[in-house]
């Protein structure tokens, strides 16, 4: 399997040093560095530690990451590399600390490159796996005490006119069915959560009689059906695009 070439990053032109900082207080070498990056200059400082046998540095203005359009973590591997690789260079450095430079650089690098073979390695996540959404769910909201099945319902080749249903639940076979409409990639996942989940409550929150009558989304259903964390983003996004929802879904997601 091809590995993953992680993208080049420019943290900009790196400056040891600026007026009046000191450079050595013991076994503690520290110094300030100016990065200049898109015409704006952000200051840090650097800190080799021989007796605690630590690097540290720091870039004080959290803007200069804001820069990057990139993670935040790639900017911060490509300035260390390029800070660092500076420091172990400096005549006044010690050999015990310039060997903990060069050491610790070595070391974030091996750990850097362990992580993209283990990423390689992670097979992708089906984010509308349904069995692994209701799994999720029910032991984040339920304490797993939710016994279904969970399955995508048939897919309904003719456009509904008014409204149709996102997914159902059948009590005597404990059986919830998603419509593979839900399935499509402009659908929000949380959207297709809070269906799942919606149908997982009509087995916690079973209907109630009252007025010689049976309630579905009585009040107790709705209140644990609010209990989503995401159930107002995704009820707006419902509102919003329902009608999109109306045609078939394509002929691959039956």
């Amino acid at each position: 399997m091809p590995g993953i070439k992680k993208q080049t990053v420019n943290p900009g032109t790196i400056t040891l040093g600026v007026p009046g900082s000191f450079a050595q207080a013991g076994d503690v070498f520290k110094k300030l560095f100016r990065c200049r990056k898109k015409g704006q200059e952000f200051l840090g400082q650097v800190s080799v530690d021989s007796t605690s046998q630590r690097v540290r540095w720091e870039v004080f203005n959290e803007g200069y990451y804001d820069l990057f359009p990139c993670d935040t973590s790639d900017v911060q591997e490509s300035l260390q590399s390029r800070l660092l690789g500076q420091v172990a260079q400096l005549e006044h450095l010690s050999e015990s600390q310039r060997t903990l430079v060069r050491n610790f650089l070595k070391e974030c690098r091996a750990q850097a490159r362990q992580a993209e073979r283990e990423l390689v390695e992670v097979p992708p996540v089906d984010e509308r796996d349904l069995q692994a959404i209701f799994d999720r769910i029910n032991e984040e909201y339920f304490n797993g005490r939710v016994e279904a099945q969970v399955e995508w319902g048939k897919n309904v080749k003719v456009p509904n006119r008014r409204s149709f249903s996102f997914g159902s639940y059948d009590s005597k076979n404990k059986l919830i069915r998603i419509h593979p409409r839900l399935k499509q990639g402009f659908v929000p996942v949380i959207v297709l959560e809070l269906t799942v989940y919606h149908e997982m409550c009509h087995q916690a929150m079973p209907p109630v009689r009252r007025n010689g009558q049976w309630q579905m989304h009585h009040k107790d259903f709705k209140s644990k059906e609010k209990e989503y964390r995401h159930y107002r983003e995704a009820m707006q996004w419902e509102k919003k695009h329902w009608i999109k929802l109306m045609a078939p879904a394509p002929e691959q997601l039956s």
